[in-house]
């Protein structure tokens, strides 16, 4: 019989704690009277039950008392001390506890339900914690992506807002371009306008494809000794009047697609928009 493995089966607790049925009980009993070990195991077990009995602060009755003390001396045998021969050593030290006869039981079942809830809650404000404070961190996150926004329109804004007073302050022609008829996109649509005056010129995207990485679109000014580039395009700001460079001189204006940077000279077979100033 493996005495050790017996004591850490859980069985005396159960035993103390009156869990065991009427076999099981007299098992524990029959091992308590052949072997020291687990009788001293026993008082071990039941020390530190009537301890955290006294400690809660309530202790059993007298009459209770009394009643433990008689089933122990009915159950185990008598034991002689070296020092008192014949007579049983101190009853209060082999206290056997069975069903219904154990005082400290409630407490024992009123901390493990108070130790459960309190884990439990402890969980439950640790969760909310740290998922009110992943919620901020994203909505943080999101004011800061927002602010950045608010910048980059106000930024546009305030430029769109200087093109349209600079547009409504000079002496500005209106050349719509188009693409109708021209194999490259016939959908494109575009619209130049020019101060003869001060030879400025602004362009306003409202239809243009977008381009490869390795093409973009370039504005040519055509007068009487040809074609003359005066920019590129960029097809995606459609919320703002884009500054070309000066032409002096123009009969029409046209866009063709040349490659990344610009061309000296434009690519006919690539004209997507042309206008002619009236």
């Amino acid at each position: 019989m493996d005495i050790q493995n017996y004591i850490s089966s859980g069985k005396l607790e159960l035993f103390v704690l009156g869990d065991l049925n009427e076999t099981e009980q007299q098992e524990v009993l029959s091992m308590a009277r052949k072997y020291p070990e687990i009788q001293e195991e026993l008082k071990a077990i039941e020390a530190a039950m009537f301890a955290f009995d006294k400690a809660s602060g309530k202790k059993p009755s007298a009459e209770v008392k009394d009643r433990i003390f008689s089933s122990l001396e009915a159950s185990l045998p008598a034991q002689e001390s070296p020092d008192r021969p014949g007579r049983p050593e101190s009853v209060e030290k082999e206290v056997k506890l069975y069903p219904g006869a154990n005082p400290w039981k409630p407490f024992a079942v009123a901390a493990s339900l108070t130790a459960v809830l309190a884990i439990a809650a402890a969980a439950y404000f640790a969760y909310s914690y740290f998922d009110a404070e992943e919620r901020y961190a994203v909505a943080l996150e999101q004011n800061a992506i927002l602010a950045d926004d608010a910048r980059s329109n106000q930024v546009r804004f305030d430029e769109l807002d200087q093109s349209m007073e600079r547009l409504l302050s000079g002496n500005f022609e209106r050349i719509p371009m188009k693409g109708e008829g021209l194999p490259m996109q016939e959908d494109a649509l575009v619209d130049v306008f020019w101060d003869k005056e001060s030879s400025e010129v602004l362009l306003s995207v409202n239809q243009l494809a977008d381009l490869d990485e390795n093409s973009d679109y370039q504005l040519w000014a055509i007068g009487a000794d040809g074609p003359v580039g005066i920019g590129l395009v960029n097809p995606s700001e459609r919320l703002n009047l884009q500054h070309m460079q000066a032409a002096g001189a123009a009969q029409a204006f046209a866009i063709t697609i040349e490659p990344r940077g610009g061309s000296e000279s434009p690519t006919l077979e690539k004209l997507v928009v042309l206008g002619e100033v009236s």
